[in-house]
């Protein structure tokens, strides 16, 4: 077997069981223990995993505070815009689409060429950048207005959001944890959760810094989306992690 197929199993038995011995893991990948201690290391140096005697755990995942829209829009920028890049490639003449508010999102515009869309969005960023956009229909939902993020969320826009379908939605998160895709607000959560559920494909968009994170609400299962956006520099164990689940674009 080769290594970073150990990795992979590793890894994934740790989100399930959340701890594991050097001998269980030699058994059943049929390894010697020496081989699956210098594993263990080596996933441990990446920060993937926590060694303990005779074995490791899972590493908990960051937990993570919301910090001003005015101040994310400076944090990462090029994989934002890597990011955005892909999603606007996704985009076809005619489509029915769903941009939700974040920093990656607002970029889209910048690269999309598609013609004739309709676009919902529950940003007022995102409507400001698709109102002039050419050929295009857009509605903006709506809703109590969330300065921090600069969305609308609320029973007004839950309920616009649960009565209409979209061909591509393209969600952003604040952190990715195992297969939870998480948020900072339990509103916006579930806007996000409604509008997945009423697309037919469903795309997050995850910075590779986003991965291991975890915010206060979780929205959706990774392994009921479509893919997951993310950038070159994603960890490869991760990666392989992930790829297992749900298909990774970068």
């Amino acid at each position: 077997m080769l290594k970073h197929e150990r990795y992979r199993l590793i890894l994934s038995t740790l989100e399930e069981k959340n701890s594991v011995e050097v001998s269980e893991l030699a058994k059943s990948l049929d390894v010697t223990e020496m081989t699956i201690r210098r594993d263990l290391k080596a996933l441990e140096d990446e920060g993937l995993l926590v060694r303990v005697h005779g074995g490791a755990k899972k590493k908990d995942a960051d937990y993570i505070t919301e910090l001003p829209y005015t101040q994310k829009q400076t944090i990462n920028v090029d994989k934002k815009k890597h990011i955005a890049k892909l999603c606007a490639e996704l985009i076809e003449d005619n489509d029915t689409i769903f941009i939700s508010s974040g920093t990656t999102n607002d970029f889209i515009f910048d690269y999309l060429q598609a013609k004739n869309l309709n676009i919902i969005t529950t940003s007022l960023t995102v409507f400001n950048r698709a109102k002039d956009f050419p050929n295009t229909e857009v509605i903006l939902t709506g809703g109590r207005y969330r300065k921090k993020s600069g969305t609308f969320v609320g029973y007004f826009t839950n309920k616009l959001l649960s009565e209409i379908k979209v061909k591509k939605a393209f969600i952003g998160t604040n952190g990715v944890s195992g297969r939870k895709i998480t948020t900072a607000n339990e509103e916006e959560g579930h806007g996000h959760q409604i509008i997945l559920d009423n697309a037919v494909e469903r795309y997050i968009l995850a910075d590779s810094t986003k991965f291991g994170t975890e915010a206060f609400f979780t929205f959706y299962d990774v392994k009921n989306i479509t893919a997951i956006i993310t950038d070159e520099n994603i960890n490869p164990h991760t990666e392989d992690y992930y790829k297992e689940i749900v298909k990774i674009l970068k």
